[in-house]
């Protein structure tokens, strides 16, 4: 957890090193960046003044947000799983915003497809397609299980 919200992406390397993408408070700068990569954009907002910040960092309660292991996880797992942990995050936070799943059973709904992905190590494009759609239809078939268990 980085309270200040300066560092927008943070990157650890094989040799323990970090790149990180850093600036205002702001999201307008890394979305820009976003649209115009990979060219870099002047904006129009102020400027980052390094000398004049505090940076902290804080470990991140895990257990109050348990997708964050969940994405630990698909990272750990590879290949495919993190586009069906992707999709079935979107499933699930429609889901809740419908009324169809409390806000308690996100994580619950995704590991539950995360668990019965069958993950495809090193994907092609369409393997990541595949992935995406088979988590979004699995997530929406097994969300009344889900809701039915207490």
């Amino acid at each position: 957890i980085h309270p200040q919200s300066i560092i927008h992406s943070l990157v650890e390397l094989i040799d323990g090193s970090f790149l990180a993408q850093a600036g205002p408070p702001d999201m307008r700068l890394p979305i820009q960046y976003a649209l115009t990569y990979p060219e870099r954009v002047a904006g129009p907002w102020p400027r980052l003044e390094l000398a004049r910040q505090e940076w902290s960092f804080q470990e991140p309660d895990r257990r109050g947000f348990p997708c964050l292991d969940l994405a630990y996880r698909a990272g750990a797992m590879g290949g495919s799983a993190p586009a069906c942990l992707n999709a079935a995050n979107e499933v699930a936070v429609e889901l809740f915003l419908r009324g169809r799943l409390k806000f308690n059973r996100i994580a619950t709904l995704i590991g539950r497809v995360l668990e019965e992905h069958n993950v495809v190590t090193k994907p092609e494009i369409e393997d990541l397609v595949e992935a995406d759609r088979w988590a979004r239809s699995t997530a929406r078939k097994i969300v009344d299980l889900i809701e039915g268990e207490r």
